[in-house]
């Protein structure tokens, strides 16, 4: 029997279909549209870039995270701005690197610029006015490496197709995607500083941008940038937590081997997430420009994303604890194993096989408890908002360790973690720093499961059992 002809007439939902679809929608808004292969091989290539098998978060659905309204600069600029994310994907996408090479000197330690661009380039010296990079300059992949080489792909890609006040917006946007900035030694925001880049842009280029277009654009520009890292002040640190799961495997690439990455990649990942969000201050990762967004909204931003890194630094403190005292029992036992040899493998349907079935059963939270700790634990007991492919939504160990401990020691407990992951610390001289009821539990259920390893582990318990 022959099958019913197709009766669909739109756009499939498939990202690479949706991808073609808002990049040639966007085209032909900007009264640039370009033959329907070409938009497809556009699309194609974006899809493969950040389909990289190192990515979990800069992929080609994170595109759609930053377009909400019908804005073809912003169409434009969401596209092509992860294109490049050099240190994830250990280098270029081919197609990518073709178009890039000849503008930039790569050695084993670092990228730079060329230092001879030719002075009729305008894709380069465009993007690069925008940016304020220069011939010869080293990039950093925490100062716009990333964001620079992008830009400077899609400007060389369609210099002359598409007119050149429309690549500077979207250039701008891209620039402002940099995250994590400050005000410079003069006290000038990010913002401040791209708007006096724009004006130095359109008179080197003769683009004749009045004031309310520049400040129209770096506007533009701080809207797409908010978007890009909205999810920092998220309602619910749960889901906050979501996208700082997806990034854990694409700055630790070895994550992505569910059960075989070991003890120790786990606890350093989470070292280094850990200390990244203690590290930053809300009001370097929202930016407000010329009253936008309004003080009110600019304030709630801050507060929201406040809160989220405060409970997110404690909850990856408590699973950095939970995983340094695994390695060190590791390392008293016969050295570093993949987790799962530890923990146990996640098997649907048999508890018994993983170390937390052997645990004492967590304390019930008290009525007294304050309103911090009670969500503290709900996000290590009941989970992050979704799984992840290389670790457990929730956290039952850490959820156990949390309610074996006192808030007044919490922060001890951590800093003597941190330090023992920076080996500061002998496995011997930190276990004696954490509380015995806690190790001697977690030595007798880690025997269970890491059998090879049971006397040893069994003794460790005793030997702890014995000190409390």
């Amino acid at each position: 029997m022959q099958e019913d002809s197709c009766q669909f007439s739109g756009v499939p939902e498939g990202t690479i279909h949706s991808t073609i679809s808002l990049l040639q929608s966007a085209l032909i808004r900007l009264d640039a549209p370009l033959e329907d292969d070409v938009v497809e091989h556009i699309g194609i290539l974006v899809q493969q870039a950040m389909s990289m098998q190192n990515r979990s978060f800069h992929t080609p659905e994170h595109i759609f995270d930053l377009v909400e309204d019908d804005e073809p600069h912003f169409s434009l600029a969401a596209v092509f701005h992860d294109l490049v994310y050099y240190q994830v994907d250990n280098g270029f996408h081919s197609e990518i690197e073709e178009l890039l090479r000849p503008y930039l000197d790569i050695t084993a330690d670092k990228i730079s610029i060329k230092n001879e661009i030719n002075p009729s380039n305008r894709a380069f010296w465009g993007t690069a006015a925008v940016f304020g990079f220069s011939p010869g300059q080293v990039l950093s992949p925490f100062a716009g490496l990333n964001e620079f080489l992008s830009a400077l792909f899609m400007n060389t890609l369609l210099e002359g197709k598409v007119k050149d006040t429309d690549l500077l917006i979207a250039t701008a946007a891209i620039e402002m995607t940099i995250p994590f900035r400050g005000p410079d030694k003069d006290g000038r925001t990010p913002a401040q500083l791209l708007e006096l880049r724009i004006r130095k842009t359109s008179e080197q280029f003769g683009l004749g941008l009045g004031d309310e277009e520049i400040i129209n654009t770096v506007k533009a520009a701080v809207t797409l940038s908010n978007r890009d890292i909205r999810n920092f002040a998220e309602v619910e640190t749960a889901r906050f937590l979501d996208n700082t799961w997806k990034l854990l495997p694409e700055t630790n690439p070895e994550l992505f081997f569910r059960g075989l990455y070991t003890i120790g990649s786990y606890a350093a990942a989470l070292r280094k997430m850990e200390g990244f969000l203690s590290f930053l201050k809300p009001e370097n990762i929202f930016q407000q420009y010329a009253g936008y967004p309004d003080e009110k909204t600019y304030k709630e931003l801050l507060s929201r994303t406040k809160t989220n890194l405060i409970m997110a630094s404690r909850y990856l403190g408590i699973k950095m604890l939970s995983a340094a005292i695994l390695q060190a029992l590791a390392e008293l036992t016969g050295g570093d194993v993949p987790i799962s040899f530890f923990m146990g493998d996640i098997m649907p349907g048999k508890e018994w096989c993983r170390l937390t079935y052997y645990l004492p059963e967590s304390e019930n939270r008290r009525e007294n408890e304050t309103e911090d700790r009670n969500s503290l634990y709900s996000l290590l007991k009941y989970g992050r908002a979704k799984s992840t492919d290389f670790d457990l939504q929730n956290s039952p160990l850490s959820a156990f360790i949390y309610c074996s401990m006192d808030d007044e020691n919490e922060k001890k407990y951590v800093d003597a973690s941190r330090s023992y992951l920076n080996k500061e610390l002998t496995p011997d001289a930190y276990l004696q720093l954490i509380p015995a009821y806690i190790v001697e539990k977690i030595a007798h259920a880690a025997s269970v499961i890491a059998f090879t390893r049971r006397t040893k582990l069994e003794k460790i318990s005793e030997s702890f059992k014995i000190s409390h």
